[in-house]
């Protein structure tokens, strides 16, 4: 009984895949990029403040543009997507001592990065809803706190994290792709970072508003 079952969903299996419509096409467009983090640095030494305050502020534009591929199989869809993402997004740096503060500065902080999130969606006549994990690798990035001159600060930032993406599309003419989506973290950025010979953690994550465009071949 239980082979006579195995053997019925690997038919099923077989027959979805075989009945699966597979698609590939380019995409690009702009991302608005937000940096989450509100921390206090204290007790500093060997530098002309003791406290430090990195907060989030402005979103910035950014650029993604790859790649990606749609297994559909009736109206459900999976779309890896292989992309290459540029990004970047203001903190507020502020200064202490002794309790007073010393000044503030907007810094940018910015990464390159290559993305690839799985999609899984809906399709409902032309429009879609979608929802799935994304990996991204970073390639390199430009930390909003290189600017002490008399101070070495050193932001590690992680090589690879996770999160997620939910949003929803639209197929004009089965052709043209039109996607607008919401991707949050579910890790940080990085596993801490270097004021003088003092290590900290930190807790510091993107969000980003994703706008693109694709064509199916």
């Amino acid at each position: 009984m239980k082979r006579i079952i195995l053997v019925a969903l690997l038919l099923v299996s077989f027959g979805a895949i075989t009945n699966a419509q597979i698609k590939f096409g380019i995409k690009a467009g702009v991302t608005s990029t937000s940096i989450k983090t509100d921390e206090v640095y204290t007790d500093i030494q060997n530098a002309d403040f003791d406290e430090l305050a990195v907060k989030g502020m402005n979103s910035k534009i950014g650029f993604q543009g790859g790649v990606f591929a749609r297994i559909s199989i009736l109206k459900l869809y999976v779309q890896p997507e292989l992309l290459f993402t540029s990004t970047s997004g203001e903190v507020e740096v502020t200064t202490f001592s002794s309790g007073t503060e010393l000044g503030s500065t907007i810094e940018e902080q910015s990464f390159r990065q290559i993305d690839f999130p799985i999609m899984i969606g809906y399709k409902f006549g032309p429009a879609r809803i979608q929802a799935g994990p994304v990996g991204t690798i970073m390639l390199s990035s430009e930390p909003a706190l290189d600017t002490f001159e008399n101070f070495e600060v050193k932001e590690e930032f992680n090589g690879a994290t996770w999160g997620y993406q939910v949003g929803a599309g639209l197929d004009i003419l089965k052709k043209l792709t039109i996607d607008l989506k919401y991707e949050g973290s579910f890790s940080n950025l990085g596993d801490g970072i270097q004021l003088g010979d003092q290590d900290y953690n930190f807790d510091s994550r993107n969000s980003k508003i994703i706008l693109t465009l694709g064509w199916i071949f």
